[in-house]
């Protein structure tokens, strides 16, 4: 954008912003890559987990992908809502390049999931145990044999434009973080995605 629009230049907060946004999907880009290693090579025991708080990360993220959800869609005349209702919650362990990677995956495969438009709802709330994160979107909903199958590596409805990766990677991280990560779906009915992980017993 700021090559095909030099003028923007002009604007140092907006040009401070987009570099932010361009630094940090680099860096996660780097770390897809790494890993797609997990489907051949186990984990490293000694993974550093740091406390997040998966509030802020749903913030953050939000507005990462927000030229998918929200400027892409306008630009072909759809409207796509995304609310937030996020609780008081404790923090949580974990990489949060990682778990970004996980929120944006579900939250892009909620859009494709609305080709007419819709409201994704992102909500966290807790048990006691586990920190939950559902991603819910008003879409298309998904048959049961693919509900069944759309954790499976390199799986995908999306044809030639799909890889089948996202899904999949999403619940190896989760199953990294010591989590899990659920699918609630019928055709017609929307879709909910349910990550569940464990609170940080150290902060």
């Amino acid at each position: 954008m700021l090559l095909n629009h030099p003028k923007m230049l002009d604007d140092k907060e907006r040009v401070m912003h987009y570099l932010q946004a361009v630094n940090i999907a680099a860096r996660d880009a780097a770390n897809v890559v790494r890993h797609l290693r997990e489907f051949y090579r186990p984990r490293e025991a000694n993974e550093n987990f740091q406390p997040v708080d998966l509030n802020q990360l749903v913030g953050g993220t939000i507005s990462l992908t927000q030229p998918k959800w929200k400027n892409q869609a306008q630009a072909t005349d759809i409207a796509i809502c995304l609310k937030k209702d996020l609780q008081h919650i404790p923090l949580i362990a974990g990489v949060e390049a990682e778990l970004r990677e996980v929120l944006t995956n579900l939250i892009f495969n909620a859009v494709d999931s609305m080709p007419d438009g819709g409201t994704i709802t992102l909500r966290t709330c807790t048990d006691g145990v586990c920190v939950i994160l559902e991603v819910i979107d008003t879409g298309m909903g998904m048959a049961e044999e693919v509900r069944l199958r759309c954790l499976e590596p390199f799986f995908s409805t999306k044809g030639t434009t799909g890889t089948g990766l996202g899904l999949s990677v999403s619940y190896s991280i989760v199953r990294a973080h010591g989590g899990d990560l659920t699918v609630c779906s019928a055709v017609n009915q929307g879709t909910t995605f349910t990550l569940r992980l464990p609170a940080a017993t150290v902060v």
